[in-house]
């Protein structure tokens, strides 16, 4: 019997971070409401590509709502977190305090478009338009 539900991270083969939790420790009753607010809820990603130099051709903050969500099964427990220091994939700098909880859901929903809040790369070109250093 599987106890445990376990996530991972990894960049070029080797581990960042691993996530776990209790397998549905606890199931989250009803029709999965209050699952379906928090997945509705405004996600802000950071967005960068590199261009062929290595240097961020895009870096961007990109905002997206997920829509057409139907929730088919949503369950909280304990959860732990443990992050692998990286070079290339510098998670485990995150200033994690403490972690309160692992909410684990099945779900359909769509990703539409994003829509970018902010493009640290066009304020860098007005920076040095300006002749002004970028803070």
């Amino acid at each position: 019997m599987k106890d445990t539900f376990t996530g991972t991270l990894e960049y070029a083969g080797q581990l960042v971070a691993m996530g776990t939790m209790g397998y549905k420790h606890e199931s989250m009753a009803g029709n999965g409401e209050l699952t379906t607010a928090t997945l509705s809820k405004t996600q802000i990603n950071l967005k960068i590509i590199p261009g062929v130099d290595g240097q961020p051709e895009i870096c961007q903050l990109v905002a997206i709502n997920l829509v057409d969500i139907v929730v088919k099964g949503s369950w909280i427990g304990p959860g732990r977190l443990h992050l692998v220091p990286h070079v290339n994939a510098p998670v485990a700098d995150f200033p994690v305090r403490r972690v309160v909880g692992a909410h684990h859901f099945l779900a359909d929903l769509t990703l539409p478009f994003g829509r970018v809040v902010h493009d640290y790369n066009k304020e860098a070109a007005q920076f040095a338009a300006t002749g002004l250093a970028a803070e």
